[in-house]
């Protein structure tokens, strides 16, 4: 099985947080707190590529490095961004 690294965008609202990846299209978790939604991304992203790898689909590339204007780790506002690895799901 092989790993990789995504650029995950946590974002904190007035009541709750929120994870998404720019390059794994439809996949998110929200929760109302920062160490609960990352563990949540982690399963909604596993669930989300067993799927795509379910339906044929292919497996989506890490390719976002940076988002101008924003420093990974360092809070930027309501924005932080972390990397997130997960490992790929192998075809069956």
């Amino acid at each position: 099985m092989s790993s990789q690294r995504f650029l995950t965008v946590i974002e904190t609202g007035p009541v709750s947080f929120g994870a998404f990846a720019p390059d794994i299209q439809g996949c998110a978790a929200f929760s109302v707190s920062k160490d609960e939604v990352k563990l949540l991304f982690r399963v909604a992203v596993d669930a989300h590529l067993r799927e795509l790898l379910k339906a044929g689909e292919q497996m989506p590339i890490a390719e976002t490095t940076e988002i101008p204007g924003l420093t990974i780790g360092v809070p930027s506002g309501a924005i932080t961004l972390e990397w997130t690895t997960v490992e790929l799901p192998a075809a069956a």
